[in-house]
């Protein structure tokens, strides 16, 4: 009996010890249930291709306008697929719809230059003015398709797609605060703004774009009321060349003004004169240039007084 006692109690034993390795070992592989996931491989990397059984794929790679553009690519900055995909007369963009977060103007900031053909290069996007650090956020609800470094020019870059076709660039950022493959609503912030890349001075370079052909943001944004100007833009496959096709303008010696409307001859618009910034100007020199104050056009152009100026910057007087 005392036998059968002691080897009834050692087995307790036994068997407490099993239990208790055995919840450690399940412990350890909750934890690792948990942890996986987070650290999953970005998915962004995958091609998705319309011959793949889309009820087959995860819900991760579904991802914004997968059926007007078709893949999902991760190296290119800008894919080119306008000639394959843009195959009516026009196409109709929403930018407002009760299943969005809106619009958000990236950064709050004036607009320094804009749209058009600029120091013997095209400008395919709209500066706006800002200080390095300062908040930069995503325009429309969508997910980021690039977050990285770009030696082509733009440096810290952000690219996201959005639900309603169109792709916002948002380029020279000092920081990146997303990675590639993150869902974002309208507003989130993406970036600090900064100087990085082919830059002159700390500004944020936006653009908008199309199956990889930028549009004049301007010809969307209200940058000085900081809304979009329509709910839905139509987008007609002749502007493309006739208004944003910059090298083909150029080479046809057609003007800016000619394409926007935007800006006559002598250098007025309808919302008053503006200036091009030259080497070696300062505020002080352009206010006496053009009989006005360094206060006035710092009111004018939401800048402050130790704002430094580089070559091509725009302003209002």
């Amino acid at each position: 009996m005392i036998l059968f006692a002691g080897t009834s109690l050692f087995a307790g034993i036994d068997d407490k010890k099993k239990k208790k390795s055995n919840k450690k070992k399940s412990h350890k592989t909750v934890k690792k249930a948990i942890v996986k996931p987070v650290k999953k491989d970005d998915t962004t990397t995958v091609v998705i291709r319309d011959d793949i059984f889309m009820d087959s794929v995860d819900s991760l790679l579904m991802f914004p306008s997968h059926d007007l553009y078709g893949n999902w690519d991760t190296s290119l900055i800008h894919p080119y697929l306008f000639d394959q995909h843009f195959t009516s007369d026009s196409s109709v963009v929403y930018l407002l719809d009760d299943w969005s977060c809106g619009f958000s103007m990236p950064n709050k900031g004036a607009v320094t230059s804009d749209f058009g053909w600029r120091r013997r290069r095209p400008h395919y996007g709209t500066d706006i003015d800002l200080e390095t650090g300062d908040t930069v956020v995503a325009a429309f609800d969508g997910r980021v398709r690039i977050a990285k470094f770009n030696t082509g020019g733009y440096g810290n870059v952000v690219v996201i797609r959005h639900n309603n076709g169109l792709e916002t660039v948002y380029a020279h950022l000092s920081k990146l605060l997303v990675e590639p493959g993150q869902e974002l609503t309208s507003g989130t912030t993406i970036g600090l703004g900064g100087n990085t890349g082919h830059s002159y001075g700390s500004h944020l370079h936006f653009e908008m774009r199309f199956l990889g052909r930028a549009l004049d943001t301007e010809d969307v944004v209200d940058f000085e009321k900081g809304e979009v100007k329509n709910a839905a833009l139509v987008l007609y496959k002749e502007d493309f060349t006739a208004k944003y096709d910059l090298r083909n303008l150029h080479a046809k010696n057609i003007s800016k003004s000619h394409t926007t409307s935007k800006q006559s001859a002598s250098g007025k618009s309808s919302k008053g004169k503006m200036v091009t910034v030259k080497t070696g100007d300062t505020l002080s020199k352009i206010a006496k240039r053009n009989k006005t104050t360094i206060s006035a056009i710092c009111k004018k152009n939401g800048i402050k007084q130790t704002k430094v100026l580089r070559p091509g910057m725009k302003l209002k007087l």
